[in-house]
């Protein structure tokens, strides 16, 4: 048997536990990495493992708010984030009294979820996926309370466990009878499913390899690993950013000059001209040499952006801003934007003006990506040293080829004439200046999320 990452902080932490056979897959999974196939025996490993089910189930609600239906989605989001939040940074030791009571819990979990699921057989309202996670996590508290080495941290619990629905109510049936007992054909299901979780609560209690014992510096390597590889992208684009600023700086100042001259002589002309078609073409002139010339102003904010004016500002007034504006803008193409998140305010030092075209830029992608009917969200939040800003879109998303490229200058997935291209370099250009960073998830298909983080204070 092995501890989990402490659940909580300070003296009401938890300490849940996991048994030997799992913490060697966990360790196979990891090492195989994100999109392998071993994520596939996660599923199976929360189902024998109540105590790691109900660690995901917490450490996922706490991350990302995840609502789950179903040990798969949980396995899933657990697959996807296992180096990230499988870390022990308090060097856990290793209970040992405790190990016997820990085993008869999990019997109990196994029991319930197994049973609910038998008692579900036929019940439309209510899905076997989710009563057998509702019956699984039937014992969250319990474990808490058993592991908590002060008051049991129950706010770490997920919402989601303490509404009331169909197959909860189908759960609490199945405790029921497991502490109460059973008559008749319930009796032998009841005998059935202890049988299987006497099996399970055997396998739980046995001792594995080596491996299961080096978990934890298993997992703090593979962090360090992941960190050292994001790091070193994050380099090799900043550096590319840095470069393409210095050439657009140069270009910008050069290709001004012999606008100006064409802009100039358009007008002389113009000013000449009686007739009304070589008046129309001339300003067609004028008016092209005016776009060539918001690029360049573009580049040159991009290239050499003025000194940032630092002041102390409520970021949530600024967001609140550019929402409102750019509301009006999306009724017109059939685009809901909304703002979600903390209401503020939301404190911290930097450029407003600055920061208020920079979120203008990432709404305006947002707008363009959808082209019509659609959803932005732009959502706010905050701790005591970092504050956020997530613009999520539900348009075509980004492909995998076009991410290393989505804030370089005049680099644009859209077709042509979309936009000049320039919209998300400002932005990565006032984040930067700002200490903060700016980065992209998305799955094609699935729309997009641009994440803002910037530090409440200027260095």
């Amino acid at each position: 048997m092995r501890l989990l990452p402490a659940l909580g902080a300070g003296p009401g932490r938890a300490w849940l536990p996991i048994g030997d056979d799992t913490a060697e897959c966990l360790g196979v999974v990891a090492i195989a990495g994100e999109g392998s196939p071993g994520g596939e025996s996660l599923p199976g490993l929360l189902r024998s493992d109540p105590p790691l089910a109900v660690w995901t189930a917490c450490e996922a609600w706490r991350h990302d708010r995840l609502l789950a239906n179903s040990v798969g989605e949980l396995a899933e989001w657990l697959h996807l984030r296992l180096v990230d939040v499988l870390r022990w940074p308090d060097g856990a030791g290793e209970p040992s009294a405790d190990a016997g009571r820990f085993a008869d819990q999990v019997m109990h979990d196994l029991l319930v979820a197994d049973l609910a699921v038998r008692l579900a057989a036929g019940e439309d309202e209510a899905p076997a996926e989710q009563v057998f996670l509702l019956g699984l996590l039937s014992g969250a508290e319990r474990w808490l309370s058993l592991t908590a080495t002060g008051g049991p941290p129950l706010e770490w619990l997920p919402d989601w466990l303490k509404e009331d629905c169909a197959a909860k109510r189908v759960a609490e049936r199945a405790i029921a009878l497991v502490e109460g007992g059973a008559e008749g054909e319930l009796a032998a299901d009841l005998e059935v499913c202890r049988r299987a979780a006497e099996g399970g609560r055997s396998r739980w209690l046995r001792e594995g390899s080596r491996l299961a014992g080096q978990l934890p510096r298993l997992m703090a390597k593979l962090g360090r690993l992941a960190r050292l590889e994001g790091g070193y992208q994050e380099l090799l684009e900043s550096e590319k950013l840095a470069a393409m600023a210095e050439f657009a700086a140069g270009a910008g100042h050069e290709i001004n000059n012999p606008l100006a001259i064409i802009a100039g002589r358009a007008q002389l002309l113009m000013a000449e001209e009686a007739d009304p078609e070589r008046r129309r073409e001339l300003a067609v002139v004028n008016a092209q040499v005016k776009r060539a010339h918001e690029m360049i102003a573009d580049m040159r904010l991009f290239a050499r952006p003025p000194k940032l004016e630092v002041e102390r500002l409520d970021l949530a007034r600024v967001v609140d801003t550019v929402v409102q504006d750019v509301a009006a803008q999306g009724v017109e193409r059939a685009i809901e934007v909304r703002r979600t998140g903390e209401a503020g305010p939301l404190e911290m030092e930097g450029d407003a003006t600055q920061l208020e075209v920079a979120l203008r830029a990432l709404c305006k992608n947002s707008l363009e990506l959808i082209a019509h009917d659609g959803r932005v969200e732009v959502e706010l939040g905050g701790d005591a040293d970092t504050v956020w800003i997530r613009v999520i879109d539900d348009g075509p998303g980004v492909l995998p080829e076009h991410r290393q490229h989505v804030f370089d200058p005049f680099y644009s997935a859209r077709q042509a004439g979309r936009g000049l291209g320039l919209g998300l370099s400002k932005c990565w250009r006032i984040v930067t200046n700002h200490g903060g960073r700016i980065d992209v998830e998305s799955e094609p298909g699935s729309g997009a999320t641009f994440v803002v983080a910037l530090p409440r204070r200027q260095g």
